[in-house]
């Protein structure tokens, strides 16, 4: 796919819309299933618990496991292994009780597993094309978290079990064989065998970056949670504005991606001062449910920028993306930290 005169690799555009594919299917299960977890862990302190462990593992273990990748080339059995795990984790949390929480940690042991392999391999399809490749993988990924807590709804209004969510996730295999199937041998990267120092330089830059901005960005669940405070909507309807914010981050995805890959400096600003614009949206007009709903717009474009602009920043293998991955669930606690601290003075 040429775009003047900067191409995605020979043969590589179907490769990458399969990995979208891919991360559409398994955000479908595994969406669905994190939205899930108020109903399947109804205490408020034993849900922190659960799904705060599970984000430590899913983010803190990137740097680790891509590193591992990096040095053993195995870019393609990471991955493969962590979107398997997907479905498994779902089929133990749905035997219930201390199960729900093994299986939410094996599913998201599986997520730090295969984002930053999964990453570098997409990092090697898109040659000069970062952005838009990484902009199309973000959008179709985005579906997928729309839907999956829309099938979680069905699945438990009536009464069906847990174990239909893990339905989607069984697929990623399957279609992931057939992308490393078709996937051009010379845009595959290759073992690297550098030091720590090396093997994290290629994401150093993304990673300040998404620390500094999306500290200062509010996030999609920083919106949310502020909106709730300020009593701009009821708790049974706060998941709709997750929503909302996850269809602004697919719809902006691609365009912030092409963008980025003419004017990256421009593409890099952009979701920085729309993050500030739905903090400050959230904070002054939250009360109301349109300002809240202005808001998650704004943090759902904000949203795709970080994960497609800094995405691209990131050169060099697995390493960098786990870094940049780790950087990424400092920033998303910071938001919230930041945010809900705030609004809770202006609540009084």
């Amino acid at each position: 796919m040429a775009i003047r005169g900067r191409s995605v690799a020979a043969g590589g555009l179907v490769v990458v819309l399969l990995f979208g594919v891919v991360s559409l299917l398994g955000d479908m299960s595994y969406e669905g299933f994190r939205s899930a977890l108020p109903v399947l862990v109804p205490g408020g302190l034993e849900l922190s618990g659960v799904a705060g462990l599970g984000e430590v593992v899913a983010w803190s273990l990137r740097p680790v496991t891509g590193l591992l990748a990096d040095r053993l080339g195995a870019y393609w059995g990471f991955t493969v292994l962590g979107y398997s795990l997907i479905p498994l984790g779902i089929l133990i949390a749905s035997q219930g009780g201390p199960m729900i929480a093994l299986g939410y940690g094996v599913e998201r042991l599986g997520k730090a597993l295969r984002s930053p392999s999964r990453d570098a391999l997409l990092g090697g399809v898109a040659g000069r094309r970062r952005g838009l490749v990484f902009g199309l993988h973000e959008a179709m990924d985005q579906v997928g978290a729309v839907a999956g807590p829309m099938i979680a709804y069905t699945v438990f209004s009536r009464g069906l079990g847990l174990w239909l969510l893990a339905v989607p996730g069984l697929f990623t295999v399957p279609v992931l064989l057939l992308a490393r199937r078709l996937c051009p041998s010379r845009a595959q990267p290759r073992p690297k065998k550098t030091g720590l120092r090396d093997a994290l330089r290629g994401g150093w830059r993304a990673s300040l970056y998404v620390v500094a901005a999306g500290t200062l960005a509010a996030s999609p669940l920083a919106v949310e949670h502020v909106a709730r405070v300020l009593g701009g909507v009821a708790a049974g309807s706060a998941p709709l504005l997750y929503a909302a914010a996850m269809l602004s981050d697919a719809v902006a995805a691609v365009p912030l991606g092409l963008l980025y890959d003419h004017w990256p400096r421009t593409a890099a600003a952009i979701p920085v001062a729309l993050g500030v614009a739905a903090g400050a949206a959230v904070l002054i007009a939250g009360g109301s449910t349109a300002g809240a709903l202005l808001a998650a717009l704004l943090s759902g474009v904000a949203e795709a920028g970080f994960e497609t602009v800094a995405r691209a920043m990131v050169r060099g293998g697995a390493a960098g993306y786990g870094l940049y991955g780790l950087a990424r669930g400092i920033a998303a606690a910071g938001s919230i930290a930041l945010y809900s601290g705030i609004a809770s003075l202006v609540a009084g």
